[in-house]
């Protein structure tokens, strides 16, 4: 009597499988029905009958996937069967017998992974007869055998799966008929294509699939080609796939094993090919005995030797070849297989880019140095979102590279004048690309922001609806910011006036006896919405005191409020008065006082209404109209200027409007 001697949790442990490889157990099955066909030298007579049956109790599943789990799967053949030398290999975990055909020896343990038992009943041919003989196997007891009695004059090998494990119930529901006879020509497709399958079958009540009636070569093979490397060759074979997308698969022993998308290698081979007037997406299987020789137990990867770092001694064999070195060679024949659908993408790609680069959103980007290797990073169907992203990446990387020229000038990391002269040039060459593009980015971000002001005041008018200080007060400032925490190109007070996005001490609304400069000192609680407190520094005079140079408060009113001009005086006047009674401190605490002749300059930015309700009164106090529609007056140090929205809009725009025409905007 014959025992299996081998730890089977064990094995099972190690294989690791999931409920993502649910149907490996019927793969196994299915091919080692082929290749028992192809040890009895009849491949023409040879046939294979998958039976199906479902446990129709589960109706919860039922309703869920409309299809009942997997209750039994039975695998027939008429190939050679369980010869004694079969039987005796079936008992040894790991055998070799099919080594060459590449089996693992530990088939009948995927089963069990999922399944409970495993029956064989196979009829076998010997000398002067046949042989019926039945085997059990299970995780509990093991392998068991048994002589039958047969009446049969023919070989025939069934193997049954049976007791489906509970966890992987839910899983099997997913997989109708027709959806595991597609899985079944796939997984098996090489032996379609190269002619050696056998007629095979999937049968579930009385509804049969015949793979052969599926498969017709001319219907899938669109390009064959051999590749030799180091030694070995491989076999290319692009078969036509339904699925969406261009797949590499890798092959042992006539079965797939792994793959990955085309476009993980070559993004730009994103959308179908034209075959026979049809879009196509192809496989392409990659067939080689090195493969065969690499390939794991599991038969879900490869073995391939570890890629060897810079500072890594090699110990790669001589004529190994790697997991990158190998989809290397693949993309090497794609690009000359299909040179010219790539010639023609990339054309498609560069108009779709530099179109990209003509908008507003594309400005930034414009003088990025764009090689070849960069086209062929882009899908031919990528949407402009994935396109920015793809532009800011490369602009990251162009951005490392001329960090590193640098750091090279800076720790003269070169030998010679020559290297030197070099060097220089690419660092002033990117780095002035780098710069345009800056540049470029800011100004097109001040069209952004005059166009979104411009929207928002159309909004306001037509609506008859405003929204209260703050949504219009952060277009321009940051509520609550200073520039302790907002640097100076990230604010927009450039729209009120140019000078001011240089400043020192920014205190958005907040009272003015919490600024900074005067903190604690100043008595009125007075807010102004955005008080700017410039210290000179632009031209490296320093002192040994912060003194404050000039003092800029802006009042930003909400549209659509009635103020009269004794209340606009008197809001005004508090406020200077604030700014006035303070003293600064330097950094040991000693209060400085402001000069009596420190400038100060006053803003007040409301709607047409609030304006032409002030023009009045304001012009007889001695306010003047200036030629950009504003009222203004100087009385003292202190500049005071009334305009609108608007006219603070039309003046952004005309200030900027020479570089928005520059850069196309």
């Amino acid at each position: 009597m014959r025992v299996l001697t081998a730890d089977i949790n064990g094995i099972i442990r190690e294989l690791s499988l999931n409920e993502n490889d649910i149907l490996i157990p019927l793969f196994e099955c299915v091919v080692n029905a082929i290749q028992a066909i192809d040890e009895c030298n009849d491949r023409t007579q040879g046939y294979i009958d998958i039976n199906i049956t479902r446990d129709e109790t589960q109706t919860e599943l039922f309703e869920q996937y409309s299809t009942y789990p997997l209750q039994t799967i039975t695998v027939v053949d008429n190939g050679i069967g369980f010869t004694d030398e079969n039987i005796e290999s079936y008992t040894r975990a790991y055998s070799s017998k099919k080594q060459k055909l590449g089996g693992k020896g530990i088939g009948r343990f995927a089963m069990l992974s999922f399944f409970e038992n495993i029956d064989i009943d196979s009829t076998t041919q010997i000398s002067g007869g046949f042989r019926r003989k039945k085997l059990h196997l299970d995780r509990e007891n093991g392998f068991t055998e048994e002589l039958a009695e047969t009446k049969l004059k023919e070989r025939r090998t069934s193997v049954c799966l049976s007791s489906l494990l509970p966890k992987f119930q839910k899983a099997s529901s997913k997989y109708q008929q027709e959806v595991m006879a597609d899985a079944v020509l796939n997984h098996c497709l090489l032996y379609f294509i190269n002619g050696i399958a056998p007629k095979i079958r999937i049968i579930e009540k009385d509804n049969v699939i015949d793979l052969k009636n599926q498969f017709s070569p001319k219907d899938y093979i669109i390009d064959e080609k051999n590749i030799s490397h180091k030694g070995h060759t491989f076999k290319l074979s692009f078969i036509k796939s339904e699925k969406k997308y261009h797949s590499i698969c890798l092959c042992a022993n006539n079965r797939k094993v792994k793959g990955k998308k085309v476009t993980s290698i070559l993004p730009i081979f994103s959308s179908p090919i034209k075959w026979n007037n049809v879009d196509t997406y192809f496989d392409l299987f990659v067939i080689s005995e090195y493969l065969d020789d690499k390939v794991n137990s599991s038969r879900t990867d490869f073995r391939f030797p570890k890629e060897q770092k810079e500072d890594e001694i090699p110990d790669i064999i001589e004529n190994e070849i790697t997991e990158k070195e190998l989809y290397h060679l693949i993309l090497d024949s794609i690009q000359k297989n299909f040179a010219s659908e790539i010639d023609e993408r990339r054309n498609i790609t560069k108009n779709k880019v530099n179109n990209y680069l003509a908008t507003d959103k594309g400005l930034g980007y414009r003088c990025l140095s764009l090689q070849a290797s960069f086209f062929d990073n882009v899908p031919d169907d990528i949407s402009d979102t994935k396109l920015d992203e793809l532009l800011h990446e490369e602009e990251y990387k162009q951005s490392k590279i001329v960090k590193s020229k640098l750091d090279k000038l800076s720790n003269r990391d070169y030998t010679s004048k020559d290297d030197y002269q070099k060097l220089l040039k690419e660092y002033v060459a990117l780095s002035t690309d780098f710069g345009r593009n800056e540049l470029a980015k800011y100004v097109a971000h001040r069209k952004t922001i005059i166009d979104l002001l411009d929207k928002y005041l159309q909004w306001c008018d037509n609506e008859k609806n405003y929204e209260q200080e703050q949504a219009l007060h952060n277009i321009i400032y940051t509520m609550g910011g200073s520039s302790d925490t907002i640097e100076y190109d990230k604010n927009n007070l450039w729209l009120l006036d140019d000078r001011l996005v240089f400043h020192r001490y920014i205190y958005s609304d907040k009272q003015i006896r919490l600024h900074a400069p005067v903190e604690g000192i100043a008595e009125s609680q007075k807010e102004t919405d955005i008080a700017i407190y410039d210290t000179s520094y632009v031209y490296g005079e320093k002192d040994d005191y912060q003194t404050v140079n000039s003092v800029v408060i802006f009042e930003l009113k909400r549209p659509n409020r009635d103020i009269t001009y004794d209340e606009f005086s008197k809001q005004m006047l508090d406020q200077i008065c604030g700014i006035e009674e303070g003293k600064t401190t330097d950094y040991n605490g000693k209060h400085i006082a402001l000069r009596d002749h420190t400038p100060i300059t006053f803003y007040y930015v409301c709607d047409v209404n609030a304006f032409e309700g002030l023009k009045n009164r304001a012009l007889k106090d001695g306010y003047k109209l200036t030629p950009y529609n504003s009222l203004f007056r100087l009385v003292d140090n202190c500049h005071q200027e009334i305009f609108t929205y608007q006219t603070l809009l039309i003046n952004a725009r005309r200030r900027n409007m020479i570089f928005f025409k520059k850069l196309g905007l």
